[in-house]
Formats: structure tokens, sequence, C-alpha cells
């Protein structure tokens, strides 16, 4: 008979022997079934996304142009539902604005569907109400939602994020990295009636929302702008009408507008047309106001002096000992004319005459500096870089075409601040539109400072320039008590390979005051309906100094009191 000692320790050792044999059965059971177990635990996993509110947009007076707004999309988890709701369906259809029966189709009561969407977007005070009917299955996912103000003409300049949350053109993505924010995230554990098990949340993140832009746009600008541009319309009737509004000195830009344009809120509701920003993507001849580029070429390479005379009846003339033949003028000047009367008078054969002195190569020279063939790095989406061809791939005509503004391509941005280099002291800039980048407690994160391109024309030229381009009172430009400089153009439109004659570009771009220049103005005008041809003296000029006379008023530019 073993003593009673020997009867416990063997006791004991039996009871451990069976805990261990009981565990590693159980240890290779659940190896076993590891995936199933497995997919229960992910099952209870749940990872919840913290949206990061995206930057505001401001513009240069403080006011907002893009904020978000919170909303929620609203759905019903099937396993959830019971009868006893049914009832609440006419309230949530009323609240929701959908019809009873496409809400009483969703309910189905034998589906495995945990989430069937109702509705998306959902204002956060009609979801508050939704919650308060207490339907059980019923409830929503928050997210933030885009919202634009002021809309009537920003489209193209602050752009859009599409439905999938994706910025699309203008400031919206050209800013996105600033603007966007970091998502954070939460994953936890729920238990079985889908409850969080605060104990077992194992990763959080906290969101970094994104920063806030100002810009250099002013809407009061804006606005008067596209008002003017609509009224244009509803005379002209033209296929679309751009202006563009800088500071010259710095290149800020103070209004963009596309008419017609779109409303960023509700972008699909518009042809694909209307969202392209044609101030950038589109190319057109400039045709005459290129002639300033021409005579500013001329006059700083001492090619010609303002004195020098030119015969502008001349239907030929030579070049590099061949006779070629001059382009026609708009009316006959059958008469020698100074070179300043000819970029004011607008003569074709003059200022063709003007380019031989210049020659090819120093003319396609100046036309690079001035900033055609090459982007102005603008930073809207779809920006061309336009048509500028190399004196080696020139036809013989070439010479005679392209000092009157034809044989090349540019956009409205490239033709605009290729004009502020007359305006700036022969300084050619590159464009801004975003003045800095803040946080949401209110610190700066960057600003930006205007920047010189280049140097394109001496300083004395471009005073030489202004004084020539200033319009007097014969122009529909002219403003009393102000010196306006500019140049107006018209072009043919190139349809079918051919140039048309009844269809025309009317164009102005123009600075004021002309000596010393705050505001800089360009307008195209595509395809405008009138009598006769649509000269850019006529179409684009008056509405050239509606504008100007605006934002006069709204600045405040103090007349100079020199002029009569």
């Amino acid at each position: 008979m073993l003593p009673l000692c020997s009867k416990r320790y063997l006791l004991l050792t039996s009871t451990l022997a069976f805990g261990f044999l009981v565990l590693g059965a159980r240890t290779l059971y659940l190896y076993q079934h590891r995936h199933t177990y497995q997919d229960i635990l992910q099952a209870r996993q749940r990872t919840y996304i913290l949206n990061a509110q995206r930057g505001k947009i401001f513009d240069s007076t403080g006011q907002c142009l893009a904020s978000n707004r919170r909303v929620y999309e609203v759905g019903v988890d099937l396993t959830q539902v019971q009868e006893k709701d049914l009832f609440q369906l006419t309230r949530l259809a009323k609240l929701l604005k959908v019809s009873l029966p496409h809400l009483e189709s969703i309910w189905n009561f034998n589906a495995a569907c945990r989430w069937k969407k109702i509705r998306d977007n959902v204002p956060e005070s009609i979801y508050q109400k939704i919650c308060a009917l207490q339907i059980k299955g019923v409830y929503g996912h928050a997210k933030n939602l885009r919202v634009y103000f002021d809309t009537h003409s920003l489209g193209h300049i602050i752009g859009f994020v599409n439905r999938e949350g994706q910025p699309v053109c203008g400031i919206e993505r050209s800013m996105h990295f600033y603007l966007n924010g970091q998502m954070g995230e939460n994953r936890f554990e729920m238990d079985g009636k889908r409850n969080e098990l605060v104990q077992f949340r194992t990763h959080a993140i906290v969101p970094q929302h994104g920063h806030n832009i100002e810009i250099t746009l002013d809407t009061k600008i804006q606005a008067l702008v596209a008002q003017i541009l609509e009224k244009a319309d509803q005379q002209y009737h033209p296929k679309s009408i751009q202006a563009l509004v800088t500071r010259p000195r710095s290149g800020e830009i103070l209004a963009l507008v596309v008419y017609p344009g779109f409303d960023p809120n509700h972008y699909g509701r518009y042809p694909p047309e209307n969202l392209k920003n044609k101030v950038v993507s589109d190319v057109y001849e400039p045709g005459s106001v290129f002639k300033a580029i021409t005579v500013s070429a001329a006059l700083d390479t001492h090619s010609v002096q303002e004195t020098d005379l030119f015969d502008c009846g001349l239907q030929t003339a030579e070049y590099k000992g061949k006779m070629l033949p001059l382009p026609k003028d708009w009316k006959p000047f059958n008469q020698r004319m100074s070179v300043a009367d000819i970029l004011t008078h607008s003569s074709n054969r003059g200022i063709v005459q003007i380019a031989f002195k210049l020659g090819a190569n120093k003319l396609f020279d100046y036309g690079q500096r001035f900033g055609f063939g090459e982007s102005t790095k603008s930073g809207f989406a779809g920006e061309t870089r336009g048509i500028l061809h190399p004196p080696n791939q020139w036809d013989g005509l070439t010479i005679t075409r392209l000092p009157i503004g034809h044989a090349l391509a540019c956009s409205l941005i490239q033709m605009h601040y290729a004009m502020g280099v007359i305006a700036n002291d022969g300084k050619l800039m590159y464009p801004q539109l975003v003045k800095r980048i803040y946080d949401s407690k209110g610190e700066i994160i960057r600003t930006f400072s205007p920047v010189v391109r280049r140097q394109v024309i001496q300083e004395q030229t471009a005073k030489k320039m202004r004084q020539l381009l200033t319009h007097t009172a014969s122009s529909k430009a002219y403003i009393p008590h102000y010196f306006v400089a500019g140049k107006t153009g018209t072009s043919q439109k190139i349809i079918d390979g051919k140039y048309s004659h009844t269809q025309h570009i009317s164009s102005m771009s123009g600075f004021f005051p002309s000596q010393n220049p705050q505001i800089q103005i360009t307008i195209t005008v595509d395809s405008p309906q009138s009598q006769g041809t649509a000269y850019g003296a006529q179409i684009a000029s008056p509405i050239f100094k509606e504008i100007a006379e605006g934002i006069i008023a709204y600045l405040g530019i103090p007349p100079e009191s020199h002029i009569s």
C-alpha cells in the first residue's frame, strides 16, 4: 500500500498530464481549424476612416470661395430591419426626397445584404431628423462634400473635386498636395452586437486637415468682368469670350473669365466644352496684336528708328535679294509712313517692311523671348505651348505673315504676358495666382512672390513702345483723363484648312495708365456676329473700355490730371 504522499504525487502528476493532453488536443484542434477562427476574428475587426477636411480657398479680399460641408450617405442594413418600423417609411421617404414605392422595394426582410444605399449627400440637419425616427438598420456614413461659393464665373479658376474625390482642374488640382490633408483611421474590434470593444482598439491615427490657400483673384473684379462678357455675348452671339486681368508689374491674376462657363457645384450638368479653360488651352493667330512684338524687337535691336519712313503703298518689297508680295492692308495707305504711324494705323505692309529690316532670325528670337512657343507655367491643367516654328521650317512667305500675327498660334495667356513685357519695363513675368498657404491655426506655410522670367527688351524700348501704343480720343478704348495703351487684333479663323472670310477672332490687349501701368486686360471674342468684318477695334475695344472703367471705379485709380 502506497503512502499518502505518494498517492497525492500520483494524482497531481496525472492531473497535470491530463491537462497538458487536453491543452495539446485543443491546440491541435485550433490549428486544424485556424482559417475558420481567423475569418471570425477578421469579421469582428473594423477600420473606421477619419476623413481629413480639405483646405479652404480664399480670394485676395478674404472671401471664401471653396469650403466643405458635412453630409451623409444614408442606407440600410437589411439584416437589421424590423416590421414594426414599416409605418416610418413614409416619413423617411419624405426626409430623403425619394418615392415611397422605391423605399418599399428596398425593404426586404429576407435579404442578407448588410448595406443598401438609399441616397447620397444628405445634409447633416436632415440626417439628425432621420436618426430621431429610430428606424432599426438605417444609418449613414459621414463625409465632407466640397462646396463652392460665388460660382458665377469661378469654375475655370477654382476647378472642382469630382465624385471620386479627385481634383480635376484649377486651384483644386494645382494645389492638391496642400489642400488634400491626410486621412486618419481607427482600428478596433466589435462584439456580437456590433458595439466597439474600446479595450481592443489597436491602431489610431489622427487626421491632418488640409491647408488653406489664398489666391490673388479679386472676386469683385471677377464678377464685374463676367457681367460685362455676358452682356457682350448677348450683343454679338459669339462662340465664346475670354478675358484676363492682371497687375502687369507682378503678374498677379485678378480675374480670369471664360464665357460661357460652368458651376463647379454641378459640373456634370454642362457640356465638356464649357469645362475647358480656353484662356490657356485654346490657340489662335493673334493678328495685329503681335505687331507690337515686331516693332518692339525692331526698336530694341536698333534695326529701325521710330521716325524711319516706309512706303505703305507698295505691293512688293525686297528681302534678301528677292521681291516678295506684301499682304493687303485693311484700307489703302498710299503714302510713306513713320514706324510710329505704321503701328498706330496698323498697316500690314508697313509692319512687314519693318520686319525685313529686323530679319527672320531676330524676329523668331524675340518671339521666343516674349514667351511664344513655350508654356507660361501658369499651373492650369491643359495649358498649351502654342506654335512658333524656327526659321529653318519657314516657307518663302512666312517672313511676310509672322510679323502681322499670322503663321503662329498662341493662347490668350501667352499673348497677355507678352504684352505685359511692354507694360513692365521689358520684363516677362510668370503668372501668379497663389499668394500664400496657411494652416487651420493661421500659421503661414508658404508665401509666393512675383517672379521675373527674363528681361526681354530694354527698359527704354518698353517706355517708347508704351508711348507708341497709347490710344487717342478716336479709339473706342479711349478713357477720358486716363492714358490707355494697347493693340487690337483681327484674325481669320482656319476652317477646314482654309482661312474663313466670315469667322474671326476679335481681340485687344492693353494696360493703363500707360506710363505707370497698374492694370492689364486682354480680351478675345471668338466668331462674333456683326455686319462685315468683326474688327477688334469695333468689337473688343468697347469691352476693354467698359471693364477698365469698372476697375478704375472699384480700385479708385486717380485720374491723370495732365490729360485733358
